[in-house]
Order: C-alpha cells, then sequence, then structure tokens
C-alpha cells in the first residue's frame, strides 16, 4: 500500500543506490516530507486542471443567462409599470371627461332655459302686438264673443308652443344622454379591448417567466451537480493527499530502518575503498536525483501555484455559484411571488373585463331604452307637430270666420241700422197717411154732410116743387125754372158725386198702401227678430264651445304638466343611472353593477295609468282645437 505510489516520485534502482549515503540528502523529516506531499498533491491536481475549466464555462454561461433573465424580468417590470401608468391616465381621462359632460350638460340646461325664457317672451310680444293690432283695427268689438274665443285659442297655441318646446328640449336632453351613452361604450368596448390587450400580454410574460423560471432552475441544477462533482473531486483529492501522506510516512519509516540497518552492517575497515567509490557514485547520482528533485520540486511548485490559483478561482467561482445560486433562488421566489400576482392581475383582468362586458350589455340595453323612447319622442313630437299645425290651421279658419262673423255682424248692424230707418219713416209715412186718412175721413165726412145737404136742399127744392106743383095744379099755375138754373144745380150734383168719389178712392188707395206698408214692416221686423234669437243662439253655443275648449286646454295643461314632471324624474333617474354605470366601470370597483330594474321605480297614484301608456297614446289623449270648434262653425254656417 505505501510502495507502489513511490514510482511516481522516484525510481526504485535510485533510491537502492542511494543506501550506501550515511548522510540522509534532506535536510530533516518535514522537508523531505513536504517534498514527497507536494510531489504526490502535484500528481492530483493536473487531474483537477481538465474539470475546472468546464465549470468556470458553465459559470460564465450561466451567468450570461442570468442577466438575460434580469435584463428580461427588468422589461417586463418596466412594461407593468407603463401599464399601471396608461391605466392611471386612462382614468383621469375618464374623470377629466366626465367633468367636462357635467359642465357641458350644465351649460347646455342653461341655455335650454336662456332659449325657453326668450321664446316664450318673444311669443308673448308677439302675441300682445297681435293683440294691439286687433284691438286697434277693432275698437268697438271689446264685447265680442269671438274675441274671447281667439283669446282662448291664443292661450291654447301658448300652452301648444310651450308644450313643443319642452318636447324639443326633452329630444335634445334624450340625444345627449344617447350620445353619453354611446361614448361610454366606446370607451368600455376600448377598455375592454386594453384589458384584453393586457389579459394576452401578461399571458405571453406569464409563459416568458414560466419559461425563464423552467430555464433558471436547470441551470440551478446544473450548478447544483457541479457543486456536487466539485465536491467529490475535493473528497478524492483529500482522499488521495492523505494516502500519499500515509505511503511517505510508511517509506520514510523503511528508509530509516534501512539507514539503522545499514548503519549496523557498515565496516569502516573493510570496505573503505569501495564504500569511497560507492560513496562517489552515490553522491553523482544524488547530486543528479537533487537536482532533477529541484527541476520537479520548480515543475511542482509551478503546479502547485497554478492549481492553488485554479483552486482559489475555482473557490472564487464557487462562491460566485453559491451567491448566484442564491440570487437564483431569491429571483425564483420573486419570479414565483410575480407569477402570482400577473395570475392575480389576470383574475382581476378576466373581472373586469366581465364587468366591462356587463356594463357593456347594460349599455346596450339603456342605449336600446333610450333609442325605443327617442322614436317614441319623435313620434310624439310628429304628432304635436301635426296638432300644431292643425291648430294654425284652425286659427287660421278661426281668425278668418271671426273677420268673416265681425263682417256679418256689421252687415247685420248695418242692416239693422237701415231697416230701423226703414220702420222710422215708415212710421213717419204712417202717421202721413192716418193724417191724410183722417183728412180724408174728414173730407168724405164733410163731402158726405155736403151731399145730405145737397140732398135735403133737393128734397126740400123737390117738396118745394111739388108744393109748387100742387098748388099750381090746384090753381092752374106752375112754376118754371130756367135751364141754366137746373144745369148749374145738375152740375153741383155731379161734381160732389165725383169729388166725393175721388176721395173715397184715394182714401181707399192710401188705406191700401198703408196696411202693405205695415205688413212688409212687421215681416221684417220678424225677420231682424228671428235673426236677432240666432246670433243669440250662436252667440250662446259659441261661448259654450269656448268653455268647452278652455275646460279641455285646462285639462292638456294639467296632463302635459304632470307628462313633463314625469319625464323630467325619468331623464333625471336615467341620469343617475348613467352616471352609475359609467362610474362603475372604473378599475377601482370589482363589484358588479347593479342591473336597473325599472319595476322599482317609485310612482305616484295619479301616475299609473298616464304613465305607463307610450307617447303616441298620450299625445292620442289630447284633443285637437278642430274638434272643438267643430259645432261653432257648422253654427255660424247655419246662420249664413
Amino acid at each position: 500500500m505505501g510502495v507502489k505510489p513511490l514510482p511516481n516520485i522516484v525510481d526504485a534502482s535510485k533510491i537502492e543506490k542511494g543506501e550506501v549515503d550515511t548522510s540522509a540528502p534532506f535536510q530533516s523529516v518535514k522537508a523531505a516530507v513536504n517534498m514527497f506531499g507536494e510531489g504526490a498533491f502535484s500528481t492530483k491536481k493536473y487531474t483537477e486542471k481538465n474539470s475546472k475549466p468546464r465549470n468556470a464555462e458553465n459559470a460564465l454561461t450561466r451567468e450570461t443567462q442570468l442577466h438575460v433573465a434580469q435584463k428580461e424580468l427588468r422589461k417586463f417590470k418596466e412594461q407593468l409599470k407603463n401599464c399601471e401608468t396608461t391605466r392611471i391616465q386612462a382614468l383621469a381621462e375618464l374623470d377629466k371627461a366626465k367633468k367636462e359632460v357635467d359642465g357641458l350638460t350644465q351649460k347646455l340646461e342653461i341655455i335650454n332655459a336662456s332659449k325657453k325664457s326668450s321664446a316664450s317672451e318673444n311669443f308673448k310680444i308677439q302675441s300682445e302686438q297681435s293683440e294691439e293690432m286687433m284691438s286697434s283695427d277693432h275698437p268697438d268689438d271689446t264685447g265680442n264673443p269671438w274675441n274671447e274665443e281667439l283669446s282662448n285659442a291664443r292661450e291654447q297655441y301658448l300652452v301648444a308652443f310651450t308644450d313643443i318646446g319642452s318636447a324639443k328640449q326633452d329630444l335634445r336632453r334624450i340625444t345627449q344622454e344617447s350620445l353619453a351613452c354611446e361614448s361610454a361604450k366606446v370607451i368600455a368596448l376600448q377598455e375592454e379591448t386594453e384589458a384584453k390587450n393586457l389579459a394576452s400580454v401578461n399571458i405571453e410574460r406569464a409563459n416568458q417567466l414560466s419559461n425563464d423560471i423552467a430555464t433558471v432552475q436547470e441551470s440551478i441544477a446544473r450548478v447544483e451537480s457541479a457543486s456536487m462533482l466539485v465536491k467529490q473531486e475535493e473528497t478524492v483529492i483529500i482522499s488521495g493527499k492523505e494516502t500519499i501522506r500515509k505511503a511517505h510516512k510508511f517509506a520514510l519509516e523503511e528508509s530509516k530502518n534501512k539507514i539503522l540497518s545499514l548503519r549496523k552492517e557498515f565496516n569502516p575497515e573493510t570496505g573503505v575503498i569501495d564504500k569511497q567509490q560507492k560513496l562517489a557514485e552515490t553522491n553523482a547520482e544524488i547530486e543528479i536525483v537533487k537536482m532533477e528533485m529541484k527541476k520537479v520540486r520548480v515543475s511542482d511548485l509551478n503546479t502547485v501555484k497554478t492549481v492553488t490559483t485554479e483552486l482559489d478561482g475555482a473557490k472564487g467561482v464557487l462562491q460566485k455559484v453559491a451567491e448566484e445560486e442564491r440570487s437564483l433562488q431569491s429571483l425564483l421566489d420573486s419570479l414565483k411571488l410575480e407569477l402570482e400576482s400577473v395570475k392575480k392581475e389576470r383574475l382581476e383582468l378576466n373581472e373586469k373585463e366581465a364587468q366591462t362586458e356587463l356594463t357593456a350589455a347594460n349599455l346596450n340595453a339603456h342605449l336600446e331604452k333610450r333609442k325605443f323612447e327617442l322614436e317614441n319622442i319623435i313620434a310624439g313630437e310628429e304628432k304635436t307637430r301635426l296638432a300644431c299645425e292643425e291648430m294654425m290651421s284652425t286659427l287660421h279658419k278661426l281668425s278668418l270666420d271671426s273677420s268673416n262673423a265681425k263682417r256679418d255682424a256689421e252687415n247685420m248692424k248695418n242692416t239693422a241700422s237701415q231697416l230701423r230707418k226703414e220702420i222710422e219713416t215708415i212710421q213717419i209715412s204712417l202717421e202721413e197717411a192716418e193724417k191724410d186718412l183722417e183728412v180724408a175721413l174728414s173730407n168724405a165726412e164733410a163731402a158726405k154732410a155736403t151731399e145730405a145737404n145737397a140732398l135735403n136742399e133737393i128734397k126740400i127744392l123737390n117738396d118745394k116743387a111739388n108744393a109748387a106743383r100742387t098748388s099750381t095744379s090746384e090753381s092752374g099755375a106752375k112754376i118754371t125754372i130756367s135751364i141754366e138754373e137746373h144745369e148749374s144745380l145738375s152740375r153741383k150734383v155731379d161734381e160732389s158725386d165725383r169729388l166725393a168719389e175721388m176721395k173715397v178712392a184715394a182714401a181707399m188707395a192710401q188705406v191700401e198702401a198703408v196696411k202693405a206698408s205695415e205688413n212688409e214692416v212687421i215681416q221684417k221686423l220678424e225677420a231682424c227678430r228671428k235673426e236677432i234669437e240666432e246670433m243669440k243662439l250662436t252667440t250662446e253655443t259659441a261661448l259654450k264651445d269656448a268653455e268647452m275648449a278652455e275646460k279641455a286646454m285646462r285639462a292638456i295643461g294639467g296632463e302635459l304638466k304632470k307628462w313633463r314632471e314625469r319625464e323630467d324624474k325619468k331623464a333625471s333617474e336615467i341620469a343617475s343611472r348613467i352616471l352609475e354605470d359609467t362610474e362603475m366601470v372604473k378599475p377601482e370597483e370589482t363589484s358588479p353593477p347593479p342591473v336597473p330594474n325599472s319595476q322599482h321605480i317609485p310612482r305616484k297614484k295619479d301616475e299609473k295609468v298616464f304613465d305607463k301608456m307610450p307617447f303616441h297614446k298620450k299625445t292620442s289623449r289630447i284633443p285637437t282645437l278642430s274638434a272643438i270648434f267643430s259645432r261653432r262653425k257648422s253654427n255660424v254656417s247655419s246662420s249664413r
């Protein structure tokens, strides 16, 4: 066991030749042990030279891989920071956009209110100007019922105009809400795409990190295997050293024993010459061996230095590998933590994606509802526009009818004044005819009296004539009258008869004319009474229609006010829901957005039936003015 390693250092023949030398070539046992130990150790170091460069190359490759993994990890961290900064910027921009939307909505509300007030003021000014024009054109018709109807129609037109303005404002508000919903939907879709992109990027990063972790684990396993090999080599080297030391100790003991045996066997008297020769030979051989030993020692020292430097380098490499192993372990732990954080972020992104999908679905539902309400409002606006046009046409017709009625009233007044004048003239003519009749009657009575006087005179004359005849007949004497007296008397009788007949005929003609004029006046008076009664009936019906129209318009105004209040409430609720939905899109909120339920909206008792109806059914309940004033037109046409 102890003799076999000796030929590697010194030949056996040379040792046998050195047995003659009494003085040991070594200064001490420690020097020989050190010399033989260094020589034996140097043989083992040559075996280590081949394994150490490989370990160094492996360590360099591992260092490069580690640096690459660290660079990639830094890149991933920078990308995550960039994603967080972009997310924060997007949230800040979303907040700014919300603030701008709120400011624009407030400005729009202020502008709409100012427009509404200016439109109402302009319409009031126009209505006042038209009323002033109408009052200046017809100052005497203040108490006419048609003016009341026109004022009622104007009020109805004002109410309809304000309703149209409110409907337009509702339409604008709903369009703004629909635009806000669409913008929120676009933002949600953009955020969804960004979340999907981030999820894909995070998946790629996770895959890359898993690959890097696998490579790092492989490199760690290789480093561990290399460290195990180095430890095994160290144990082999240590065991070889121990065996070499034991062999050198055994050889030293044998050399000591040989020296003692040679000293015992040495005889100075007999073999001095031979010993001297042998001594010279041995000294020469010893010198040769010393030279070789020096060369071997120098080479061994060089090899020892190189091996020690390599060993120090290997130790440093091992320390670096251990440190790298620790750093890789810490990096592996950090990568595991980052992988867990990436998984959590992925889960959060999936939840946010689902939340954005829910919000997008809710926004789509809200948008569909708003579109349906917008279509209903557009249809209602068309109906209100048609009703307004119909109202305008009816107002135009009413104005025409009122002007015609005013003309008819003026004509009736003119005819009534003419009839009054004719009645006055007829009364005057009647009074004159009565006077003429009285004169004629007095003349007739005078004629009758003259006729009676004439008849009495004729009778007296006849009596006188008869008496004269009788006296003459008795006495035989005759009364003679001249022919001229007889003719004059007969002429007087004829003239009196003619005058009486002419006066009677003239009086009868005057009486008949007076009776005919009386009949005409009576007929005209009856016609005037009938027209006055018809006018009273038409005015009463017009007043009733105006009262009905006022009641209907009051009811319409009340319904419109209720409807407007409900629509304002609905619009405010919709705006609050949209704001809640847009706020729920924020990534800080992890809870899913509440689905709006239209069944839990509090309503009043009076709003149950009217609010459930759609807009086109609501507008169908508003009565038109054409139906209100149809009776008045029929009455006016019948009066004409």
